[in-house]
């Protein structure tokens, strides 16, 4: 043996040697690296011997090794952590932190199925962290949790476990929250001129007894009171300077909006074993009106009880029952609050609504005694809406064998409705006083039978359901009206008139499916749906198909968790209510300028003459599910289209609204979803941003009209028109000629063109949605933002507050001269002829706004219906200390919601529609403003 050789023999058996001789006992604690929680259970070994330790239940460990060995962390859902032993980690405690494995939830065939065939929103599996039952917070499981000590020895691992097998909690939720109407969210009002108009050549002061509805008085700052006994305010008559006792005129605040106080409450108590869970929980809800003047309240009432099976061929029960009574005390019945903001802001500010109502004649005190009202005087009403709702239902299942499964269900649902709304003697729109009672209770009982047939046959698998509903309903409508009562009351009335309708309706959907599953690669489903009715015609044929590809599984990509292609189509019916609820077609007959006079009573309600409205959906969809930079990322895309086939509006004829089968529409539009999940250190962030784009189009008219309205005024109105979108704007618009240009008549002012137009597209362009939640230990905080580009609103508010000089914009232009209108006369010639917006000269009637209307051109309040939301922000700490405490939550936060906004034009809110109707959206004619809110919450868990 040479000597290179023998050296090499005797390293190889001296090294080992000498690594074996430093051999020690390495300590420590394993905790996840997402909470700092310890993991018991957990394994600890030395890399290829089968040498190892588990963690306690604090996710301590010990284990002997040598320096140069490789510790394996491993635990169910984590990722394997390696360290390499060296020798300064010999008696020292190590604290070792091991990343949660983001593994693909497990799901049932069923609940997959349900995950992805919904187009509008995505279920997510509920996370077990965030769960609010005690033995399953933080990634315990129930008998985890109830490991008391745990003893290890060479060969056993001894359990102790707590008693009893039951728990239960106790949680209070409070929220005290502010709620204000933003000066940036309102109208932008004028502040200098008082009431008055052109007199005599002149602009004067003419007061409440002139008949005068006009701001385009004198400035303020040129009148002074003259201190005479003027029943129309304290302080006397204004005049001008030097004509008066030398107190200066008063610019007063009319606003009826306040800040309001809204306080919620929810007490709950859960009582859980290993066999079943029972819940009670109460809640109320009491809110102050924006006006400061009434209360809106809610109380919630619910019981829950369901079974917990450990043998899935038991029977298991689900039920529930829940009472809920609101009632608010000021609701926008007959456009009430539209009434209330249109007396309220153009009333002038040289005049105050706040020194009462009533003049001493006991005739109404209103800036325009004969023509509008005073605030005031409106809020001594008899407005209230109540409902009162309660619902019981019960569910069960059982298996039968491993392929077959019966399911049912029961339900019942009472739900009424209570509208009462009054007004005095002397209001206008109301001369005679009005007082109505509408009562609207719906009853009915739902039946539901599942049978449920699934086999496995190796890599194919069938699926065969059957499911039949069966509902019975009954609603009850009664409407009693009165007017002509004595003054101040509602006695005597001169006339009372009382209809009553009761319908009665069955339904029977049976349905039936059979899913194909190759794998988990592809799926195929068809199924077939009746729809038959005791009133309107059967559907026998609604058939429907589902195809799925998982290109994951086939393709086996390694990052890639979920990547599926797949395509529907269905066939249904929409199920037209029993009494129409959308109110819309109640103002069409009116123009804006008679809205004080607005009721919502004609009602309309199922009949037979109805056909079915026939729906076709139809999508093409991808989901993919990926990591990528340490994140989860989940993204969505739906192409998707629709045609609904006799879409049911009320159509107008001989003076009377009947409900018909009246369009055909269309609709196509694509939707995309990106959800984000990433961990930095301690704190967690998820990210969401959505994209829509969506147009509809009318195919076709079964009338022989060009159009058919469905909200809005006679002047302005969404309507049905035959290649346009649903709902396209039409209303009063300027002459043109051929080549579109403006045509001025010979007193310079453009000329109203004798047929209404399309001015509007209310469809937008496309919209966003974006939210962010980070969590740190155990702060949170989260923000969700909403973006619209395009489409088009009518601003009727803002050509009302032009015409009575009320408003900035009519302040800022009054004093205009020599302007030119861009346009061309009759001969087609440009025009040159300039005009002053308000010379006196020329009378009230010839102002540029007055000469138009009350409600000017339509075409003039088009707006752009952008806008751009900071839809809720919140910041909240949970100080309690460990989930072992007796307050187990102690969770306090501040919220907002509506806090910044941003819109193309002054008093819009993108969530508002025409009188609270369901087609009114996009019509803004003196809409509830946006409402704004911040609030404190407080949550506690015991």
């Amino acid at each position: 043996m040479n000597k290179i050789t023998f050296k090499i023999f005797v390293l190889l058996i001296v090294f080992p040697v000498l690594c074996f001789s430093q051999e020690g006992t390495v300590t420590g604690t394993l905790t996840t690296s997402s909470d700092g929680l310890p993991l018991p259970g957990a394994t600890i070994i030395v890399k290829g011997t089968t040498h190892g330790d588990q963690t306690d239940f604090d996710g301590n460990y010990s284990i002997k090794c040598n320096v140069g060995d490789v510790i394996v962390i491993s635990y169910v859902g984590m990722d394997p952590k390696e360290i390499t032993v060296t020798a300064d980690m010999f008696g020292t405690v190590q604290k070792t932190a091991v990343k949660r494995v983001k593994v693909k939830p497990i799901e049932t065939d069923a609940y997959s199925e349900a995950l992805k065939n919904k187009k509008k929103e995505r279920f997510k599996i509920p996370s077990i962290a965030d769960s609010k039952h005690l033995y399953n917070k933080k990634g315990y499981y129930n008998a985890l949790h109830r490991i008391k000590d745990i003893h290890l020895d060479p060969e056993h691992v001894i359990l102790t476990y707590f008693n009893p097998d039951i728990y239960f909690q106790i949680g209070v939720k409070s929220n005290l929250s502010f709620q204000f109407v933003k000066e940036s969210n309102l109208p932008k009002l004028q502040s200098s001129y008082s009431q008055g108009a052109t007199e005599n050549g002149s602009i004067a002061f003419l007061g409440p007894e002139t008949g005068n509805v006009f701001s385009y008085g004198p400035n303020l700052n040129t009148l002074e009171f003259d201190g005479s006994n003027y029943i129309y305010d304290n302080n006397g008559r204004l005049v001008t300077l030097g004509n008066g006792n030398g107190v200066s005129s008063k610019q007063y605040n009319n606003s009826v909006l306040n800040t309001a106080i809204s306080r919620f409450t929810n007490v709950y108590f859960d009582i859980d074993t290993d066999e079943w869970t029972t819940g009670l929980d109460f809640s109320q809800k009491n809110t102050e009106d924006i006006f400061g003047r009434a209360q809106k309240i809610n109380n919630d009432l619910a019981l829950n009880f369901k079974t917990l099976n450990r043998n899935s061929e038991e029977l298991s029960w689900k039920s529930f029952i829940k009472y809920s009574h609101w009632k608010n005390n000021q609701p926008n019945i007959n456009g009430f609050r539209n009434n209330l903001l249109l007396n309220s802001w153009v009333t002038p500010v040289s005049f105050n609504n706040g020194q009462g109502s009533v003049l001493p004649d006991n005739t109404q005190r209103s800036f325009s005694p004969t023509n509008y009202n005073n605030p005031e005087w409106l809020f001594n009403n008899k407005n209230y809406d109540a409902n009162t709702l309660f619902v019981a239902n019960l569910k069960n299942d059982i298996n039968i064998g491993d392929d077959f499964s019966i399911g049912s269900q029961l339900s019942y649902k009472t739900a009424e409705n209570e509208q009462n709304f009054g007004l005095f003697t002397n209001t206008v729109g109301f001369e005679n006083g009005y007082l109505s009672n509408k009562t609207i209770k719906n009853n009915s009982f739902n039946a539901m039978l599942d049978l449920h047939y699934d086999k496995y046959l190796g890599d194919f698998s069938i699926d065969v359901r059957s499911i039949t509903r069966f509902k019975n309903e009954q609603l009850d409508y009664t409407f009693k009206e009165s007017e002509g009562f004595d003054a101040f009351t509602f006695s005597n009335p001169n006339s009372t008139t009382e209809i009553s309708n009761r319908i009665n309706r069955n339904v029977l959907r049976p349905h039936q499916s059979v899913t194909l599953k190759y794998k988990r690669y592809s799926k195929i489903v068809f199924s077939n749906t009746a729809y038959i009715s005791s009133i309107q015609k059967n559907k026998l044929l609604l058939p429907s198909s589902v195809l799925k590809v998982d290109l994951a599984d086939i393709l086996k990509l390694d990052d890639i968790s979920y990547f599926t292609l797949s395509a529907t189509s269905a066939f249904d019916v929409n199920e037209m209510p029993l009494f129409y609820n959308n109110q819309s077609h109640n103002s069409l007959q009116l123009l804006p300028s008679e809205s004080l006079g607005y009721t919502s009573n004609i009602d309309l309600f199922i009949n037979e003459d109805l056909d079915l409205e026939e729906r076709h959906d139809y999508s093409f969809n991808l989901d993919l599910d990926f990591y990528l930079w340490d994140a989860y990322w989940d993204f969505t895309a739906s192409y998707f289209g629709s045609k609904t086939k006799g879409s049911v509006f009320p159509v107008l004829e001989g003076n009377q609204f009947q409900l018909q089968n009246i369009a055909d529409i269309t609709n196509k539009g694509l939707e995309l979803q990106l959800d984000v999940s990433e961990m930095f250190s301690s704190v967690r962030w998820n990210s969401s941003l959505s994209f829509m784009t969506n147009k509809n189009k009318v195919t076709k008219l079964y009338n022989n009209e060009e159009r058919v309205p469905i909200a809005g005024f006679q002047n302005v109105s969404k309507n049905l028109i035959v290649g346009q979108p649903a709902g396209v704007i039409v209303g009063t618009a300027f002459a043109r000629d051929t080549q579109n240009n403006i045509i001025i008549d010979s007193n310079g002012y453009p000329i109203i063109d004798t047929e209404q137009q399309i001015i509007g597209n209310p469809v937008p362009d496309f919209t966003l949605g974006f939210s962010n939640r980070f969590t740190w230990k155990k702060l949170k905080f989260h923000f969700a933002l909403d973006y619209q580009k395009g489409g088009d609103t009518w601003n009727g508010t803002q050509n009302v507050l032009n015409y009575f000089g009320s408003s900035q914009q009519s302040a800022d232009q009054r004093n205009i001269t020599n302007y030119v209108f861009n346009g061309v006369n009759a001969q087609g010639n440009t025009n040159t002829i300039p005009v002053d917006f308000y010379n006196p000269e020329d009378g009230i009637e010839n102002n540029r706004f007055v000469r138009y209307g009350f409600s000017g051109v339509a075409e003039e309040a088009i707006e752009d219906a952008g806008y751009l939301n900071l839809r809720t922000i919140e910041l909240s700490y949970d100080f309690a200390k460990s989930n072992y405490d007796f307050f187990r939550q102690v969770e306090i936060g501040l919220y907002a919601h509506n806090l910044i906004t941003f819109t193309k034009y002054r008093g819009a809110s993108p969530y508002s529609s025409l009188f609270d109707t369901n087609s009114g959206h996009n019509l803004n004619f003196f809409n509830t403003p946006l409402i704004s809110e911040v609030g404190l919450k407080v949550n506690l868990k015991i």
